[in-house]
């Protein structure tokens, strides 16, 4: 069963152009990680500093795996950099109703 994970972060006063640009070079490694079925971002409608990434996985461990991938490489640092605190992840699973 598919491993459904979400997170948010709240980006910087005057930093989102940065983010998005950031977001459009970082993402296709994202896509193309071994296990990855898809990824969304999304803005809050009421609250535009609120990032929302709803990605799916094939299992959890691939997630887990691409996660290390980026925090070795320093992208995790890169994008802390252009957020306010920190990025909560929470994998799910589906329910199949």
């Amino acid at each position: 069963m598919a491993c459904h994970v979400i997170f948010e972060m709240t980006v910087k006063a005057g930093r989102f152009d940065d983010l998005r640009k950031w977001f459009l070079e970082k993402l296709p490694g994202t896509r193309d990680f071994e296990g990855n079925i898809s990824v969304e971002v999304v803005r809050d409608q009421d609250d535009p500093t609120r990032i929302v990434f709803v990605e799916k996985w094939d299992a959890r461990q691939d997630f887990e795996r691409y996660l290390a991938w980026r925090t070795e490489t320093g992208v995790v640092a890169e994008l802390g950099e252009l957020l306010e605190g920190g990025i909560d992840f929470r994998s799910h699973d589906g329910l199949g109703v």
